[in-house]
């Protein structure tokens, strides 16, 4: 299918969105249509993504009827998140955009995991998921004039001590995410100020990945290139740092 055929997809005014989230141990996927998910398949297994993630997509797509020809866009979480997970989802999805000639947009998954929140104007939301190595992934959006949320901090990768210091004070902020349920104290350092999302919204749906890429192709059509699309790390995976460690002892020697 081609991407001038994509006017044939569209079911009242919308494209069917098959969206991808593979950023954590729990995955999804996901059909999104009318910024409403159609059916969502959420999974926590000993498995990696890359043993499930197709055979869900062929599960979820054949229970409900669904044809190749009947999706119009395709959507995938960009991390940052695990980065075997990361690699897994991209390169999934990049296969199918390119397979079917569908257009594809990335999501950072902290956006994704934010949008789980409805706050009120001025509020701070501070996603926090857990990025090993004693460290939390996280940024820092707030309720700004029009009603929406918007990034005022970069994706970072900081240790959990430092986070209460990483928002400012004088609004309430509210806290989302795994790495809460690692890092109990980190919600001590807030105050009274803080206020805890519930733990089942603590991890990134499929569902919010693709609404989030929906609303942009509606906005502006505007979609990702398949050869610079790239994920969001954050910081060097073990085998770049091993290199550069590798590197600075060899000039050193």
């Amino acid at each position: 299918m081609k991407i001038d055929q994509l006017n044939n997809l569209v079911i009242g005014g919308f494209v069917v969105t098959l969206s991808i989230e593979t950023s954590d141990c729990t995955g999804g996927v996901a059909l999104i249509r009318d910024g409403h998910p159609v059916a969502e398949v959420v999974l926590t297994s000993k498995e990696t993504h890359s043993r499930r993630l197709m055979a869900t997509i062929k599960w979820l797509m054949q229970g409900l009827g669904f044809d190749w020809s009947e999706i119009g866009l395709l959507a995938v979480s960009l991390g940052p998140g695990s980065f075997t997970g990361l690699r897994i989802g991209l390169s999934t999805a990049k296969g199918l955009a390119f397979a079917l000639g569908l257009p594809l947009i990335g999501v950072p998954t902290l956006d994704a995991l934010a949008s789980h929140v409805v706050a009120c104007k001025g509020d701070f939301v501070c996603p926090v998921q857990d990025a090993r190595k004693s460290q939390v992934y996280t940024a820092l959006y707030q309720v700004g004039n029009s009603g929406e949320l918007e990034r005022i901090r970069p994706y970072q990768a900081i240790s959990p001590k430092d986070l209460p210091a990483f928002v400012p004070h004088g609004q309430r902020v509210l806290l989302l995410g795994g790495g809460l349920l690692l890092y109990q104290d980190i919600i001590n350092g807030f105050g009274d100020r803080a206020v805890v999302v519930p733990s089942h919204m603590a991890h990134v749906r499929a569902a919010s990945v693709g609404i989030m890429a929906e609303r942009r192709w509606q906005k502006d059509g505007r979609r990702d290139d398949l050869k610079t699309l790239k994920p969001i790390y954050v910081r060097p995976s073990e085998a770049e740092a091993k290199r550069t460690t590798l590197k600075e002892q060899e000039s050193i020697l």
